[in-house]
């Protein structure tokens, strides 16, 4: 028995030595690209345990080469071994998302899978709903993470995202009412109406969308008497059913 066990720990031993390397070269970007792809085949072909091969996958898509045709295959193939594992890749997608300031790729892979749920529920946990004013690639994943939401039905999440809309990042405020307004739901009209009257040079796309969303919608406004002779903005008035009318 003691002989089947040193055996069996040599091979384990290999086996490890040849993860982290094989994990080192996915990381650097520098490594001689045909050791980085042989490493890359390895991992998502040939370990067949997710919680060994995604964790040292997932960080190639931190970071792009030059050459973009060698780059995007790559990536494809990481993804391909992310998303052999099926469902047991979510917890490390999910993970991955919370921590990384580069989504495209683990939002690929979660897409691969087949479910908008899990892709809906992943970027939803990985919002960040702290002041990160001052952490710039938090700012540019909140706004990159609200520009994927706005492309699902999601009404049940309005009261959350409505928080982005006085963020202090233009870009984000303006993602997070393009979600709103994106929804099929009437209730997020008192979260941007506020911005009707908002002629600030910090929400001017913003209250654009706002106006659009009253025009396409048919809204009502609320007080329209706050509207000195019906002028909302250049070219939109409100009409006397109240509600806005563009006019040339």
């Amino acid at each position: 028995m003691a002989l089947f066990d040193g055996i069996k720990e040599y091979f384990a031993n290999r086996k490890t030595k040849r993860l982290e390397r094989a994990g080192k070269l996915v990381r650097n970007a520098k490594a001689i690209r045909e050791d980085r792809w042989a490493a890359l085949e390895y991992l998502a072909k040939e370990v067949k345990e997710p919680d060994q091969a995604i964790p040292l996958l997932l960080p190639r898509f931190e970071y792009s080469l030059e050459h973009g045709i060698n780059d995007t295959r790559e990536k494809e193939l990481a993804q391909e071994g992310v998303v052999r594992f099926g469902e047991a890749g979510l917890p490390f997608l999910q993970d991955w998302l919370k921590k990384t300031s580069r989504i495209a790729w683990p939002i690929k892979c979660l897409k691969a899978l087949g479910k908008e749920s899990l892709v809906v529920d992943a970027l939803k946990s990985a919002l960040d709903y702290n002041d990160v004013a001052f952490d710039q690639q938090a700012v540019d994943k909140n706004y990159d993470i609200l520009c994927y939401l706005r492309e699902y039905q999601v009404p049940e999440s309005i009261d959350q995202i409505a928080h982005f809309l006085n963020d202090p990042d233009e870009r984000v405020r303006f993602a997070a009412a393009e979600f709103l307004i994106a929804q099929n739901t009437d209730a997020i009209k008192p979260m941007i109406t506020k911005f009707l009257k908002d002629d600030s040079s910090e929400n001017r796309r913003l209250r654009q969308a706002v106006i659009q969303a009253y025009v396409d919608r048919n809204w009502t406004v609320d007080n329209p008497q706050d509207f000195a002779d019906g002028y909302v903005a250049d070219g939109v008035r409100v009409n006397a059913r109240g509600m806005l009318e563009v006019r040339a």
